[in-house]
């Protein structure tokens, strides 16, 4: 047997340091062009990354070489490009369960006049990826796409505290490296206790002033992913009490809904949704 020779491990080692740092720099900066594909300059990009922008022009001059980036020259910006989308195709083979998710979601938020989302995590935030309002006035400020704070939101406790205690320790530990001016054990630990007990857990007033959110976590079969679904409601509407004896209950009845519908077959899904 070969005796090791630490240099080379060493060596080894480093270049697979350094190639893990700039993956995840590439990643950072497919990820600014999200939800919209606006265009953006280097300059644009660094800012909205914090890397540096001799580090930004080297990265999207590869992305572009390989096709992930395209290039707009009258305004020296970039898009994403067809290579971007091939790294979607995973997620839209799930875009059925969403498509359904959404007609149950969209009467849900017109009979209780609310705002109904389905999150996903990515890294500290929660991704809305369906998202649907009833015929109210509350006006907080999200649309598809958006990202909202995990820590301080319920849909991103819920998600949390769906972990096993050892993960769930170490997300909080990131959690708080993120944020380091916040200890949020407390909230994250009473968010698993109402999630074991009730099924949801929420939060008033940490989004925004007055907002009261509900979440619980969705397993839909075919989807990649752990989903989150979460309501918004303002808190003079719905007091705390309300939501546990009104709201939460119907919320676990519609995540109930969208769970069987999953498990159907497309077609039989459809049917049974248009016709409920």
């Amino acid at each position: 047997m070969r005796a090791a020779n630490p240099e080379i491990d060493r060596k080894n080692n480093a270049a697979g340091a350094d190639a893990v740092r700039v993956l995840s720099r590439g990643l950072a900066l497919l990820k600014a062009f999200c939800p919209r594909n606006a265009p953006l300059t280097n300059s644009e990009l660094a800012e909205s990354t914090g890397l540096p922008k001799p580090t930004v022009s080297r990265i999207t001059a590869t992305l572009m070489r390989l096709g992930y980036l395209d290039y707009l020259p009258e305004k020296t910006q970039y898009q994403l490009g067809t290579g971007a989308l091939g790294l979607g195709f995973g997620t839209l083979s799930t875009l059925d369960v969403r498509l359904r998710a959404r007609e149950r979601m969209q009467l849900f938020a017109d009979q209780e006049d609310l705002m109904v989302v389905l999150s996903v995590r990515d890294a500290m935030v929660m991704v809305c990826q369906v998202l649907c309002r009833g015929r109210g006035a509350l006006t907080v400020r999200l649309e598809v796409g958006s990202r909202v704070a995990l820590p301080y939101s319920a849909m991103g406790r819920a998600w949390a505290a769906s972990l096993e205690p050892p993960v769930r320790a170490a997300v909080l530990e990131e959690i708080n490296q993120h944020y380091p001016r916040q200890n949020f054990f407390a909230d994250m630990e009473e968010a698993a206790a109402q999630i074991r007990q009730s099924g949801f857990c929420m939060t008033i007033s940490e989004l925004e002033p007055d907002l009261l959110g509900v979440a619980t976590i969705v397993k839909l079969p075919r989807a990649q992913g752990l989903y989150v679904l979460g309501i918004a409601v303002p808190a003079f509407r719905y007091p705390r009490e309300r939501c546990e004896t009104e709201l939460g209950p119907k919320l676990m009845a519609l995540r109930q809904q969208l769970e069987d519908d999953a498990s159907q077959p497309a077609a039989l899904a459809t049917t049974s949704g248009n016709t409920a």
